[in-house]
């Protein structure tokens, strides 16, 4: 779990250092809505991509049974039980 959460931190990392390389440098501080926007976007991809590596993984309890294993026995003339096998779903 650690490694996907460091390839996630890792990757966000890196596409914001890339975003923070390409936008152009401004004269004016006037007109500040597409680096507003850009990082809004940015804030909400890395955290979607970090909350979606710490979510609780669920696995099915495994539930196991004893089965009896029956063969015909001709001398009893009755099902007889001649062994167990461990059933699991």
């Amino acid at each position: 779990m650690f490694r996907k959460f460091a390839i996630a931190a890792i990757s966000a990392a890196t596409l914001a250092t890339a975003a923070v390389a390409i936008t152009p440098n401004e004269a004016h501080a006037g007109n500040r809505a597409g680096a507003v926007a850009a990082g809004a976007i940015i804030g909400l991809a890395a955290g979607a991509i970090i909350a979606s590596q710490a979510q609780p993984r669920y696995y099915a309890p495994v539930r196991c049974h004893n089965r009896a294993v029956r063969r015909w026995n001709p001398y009893q003339r009755r099902y007889v039980v001649v062994g167990y096998r461990r059933v699991c779903y």
